[in-house]
């Protein structure tokens, strides 16, 4: 191996390798040196996380809140302007109103007929018959004599004057049978119908002369034998009711109650009948109309009893009860023009109608209801008049119309005394366009 020379001059410099040191912890005492430089009482050090990098993560950031901004603004302005549709859409109107009232004292005597042009009073009738028996216990024999009995009407057909009959007038049947009126009567005259003579009528009942059955003749015709030598004798005649035939005659010795137990009863039949015909009639009333206690009228009539030798007999009560009615709006009219001159022309009611009282000027007792052409009667006490307000109309003129516009609309109507709108929602300074939704309550005072 052959020795390598340095050449003397020539100079090698390597480089100076320095260890690193981690710097030590600063010392908070003498004492505590060497504790707090311990690995073991050293406190971790929270790591630091790092987004990945990704572009220009800030201005991204930022105009991701800015568009969230805007559409939470758009979401609320539509939730705004969609509950301002539905409320709009679910508007509504009251109107409250306080008609007029006039108190007044009725005391008026009105004659009205029973036919009359479009637009006058008239009166109406309604008529129920109703027959009601109770068995009431015979215990007394009796010979009895018990005349036969039925109705019949009369006509005058010989003149336009009433014909007056005295009580017990005789009217004859083609067998010459007897019977006769219990009472007196006066049978209208004729009139002029449609061009043609009606006879006048009225409606009696007759008994026969004497009790033997033979006089049971049912229905029949009749002449007035007074009248014969007569012009009178062929134009007033008589004729039996289809509904009331000539029957209950006998003669003979049968069980009877007694005279006590048959009036008891009676009278109770009269009294349950006025019950029953009355709430039975009223039914018969039309929507419109109005009637009063007064304005009715209840005939009684005593059935012929029928006699056996059973233990038992019937007594029957036959009532036949009449009303007369008005159309209310005419009435009140009527009414109107006598307590209320200066409102005569106003629409009015009187809600409380039928308290007032209501009398026959002429009795109608005696007079068959279809020949009755006028009628008389008065009617008195306190009303008060109430003015009328066309719901439908006020509502039809608020539609669409703006509030401020109300109160002179409202003055425009001379019925309303006072009156008051609400509107909902409350923003809202339009009626609705829908009639529907405008509510018209009429209140009183």
């Amino acid at each position: 191996m052959k020795d390598v020379i340095v050449p003397q001059n020539d100079i090698v410099r390597r480089p100076v390798i320095v260890p690193e040191t981690t710097p030590a912890p600063k010392e908070r005492s003498s004492g505590g040196s060497r504790i707090e430089s311990n690995p073991f009482f050293e406190k971790p050090r929270p790591k630091k996380v790092e987004r990945p990098i990704s572009g220009d993560t800030g201005s991204d950031a930022r105009s991701g809140s800015g568009v969230k901004g805007i559409l939470w603004a758009l979401l609320f302005t539509m939730l705004l302007a969609l509950g301002f549709v539905v409320a709009n859409f679910f508007a509504t109107a009251t109107v409250e109103i306080v008609p007029i009232t006039r108190p007044a004292t009725i005391d008026a005597t009105i004659t009205v007929p029973k036919e009359a042009v479009e637009g006058e009073l008239v009166f109406n009738t309604a008529t129920l018959t109703e027959e009601k028996t109770k068995e009431v216990p015979a215990t007394i024999e009796k010979k009895v004599q018990v005349k036969a009995s039925g109705k019949v009407v009369i006509f005058n057909a010989y003149s336009s004057a009433p014909q007056s009959l005295v009580i017990n007038t005789r009217l004859e049947s083609p067998e010459h049978k007897i019977f006769r009126i219990n009472k007196s009567v006066v049978v209208p005259g004729m009139k002029v119908v449609g061009g043609k003579n009606v006879p006048g009528s009225v409606e009696v009942t007759v008994y026969s002369d004497v009790a033997p059955k033979d006089y049971n003749i049912g229905t029949t015709n009749f002449t007035i034998p007074g009248f014969k030598g007569d012009p009178r004798y062929s134009k007033i005649t008589a004729a039996s009711k289809a509904d009331s035939p000539i029957s209950g005659g006998f003669s003979g010795v049968v069980k009877v109650p007694s005279d006590e137990s048959i009036i008891a009863a009676r009278e109770e039949l009269k009294q349950d009948l006025k019950k029953i015909t009355a709430e039975k009639v009223r039914t018969q009333i039309p929507d419109g109309s109005s009637f009063f206690p007064g304005s009715m009228v209840i005939k009684f009539e005593e059935v012929p009893q029928e006699f056996s030798e059973a233990d038992t007999s019937n007594v029957s009560v036959r009532a036949t009860a009449s009303v007369f009615f008005f159309d209310t709006e005419l009435l009140t009219r009527k009414l109107a023009e006598v307590a209320l001159p200066e409102d005569k022309d106003k629409s009015l009611s009187i809600p409380e109608m039928s308290a007032l009282t209501f009398a026959f000027v002429d009795s109608v007792d005696s007079i068959i209801l279809s020949d009755l052409t006028k009628l008389k009667f008065h009617i008195g006490g306190e009303a008060t008049f109430v003015g009328k307000i066309d719901s439908d109309k006020i509502r039809t003129a608020l539609v669409g119309k703006e509030k401020k516009d109300f109160a002179t609309m409202i003055t425009s109507e001379t019925n309303v005394y006072k009156a008051d709108a609400v509107i909902r929602p409350m923003w809202k300074t339009m009626f609705p366009v829908d009639a529907s939704k405008i509510t018209v309550k009429i209140l009183t005072k």
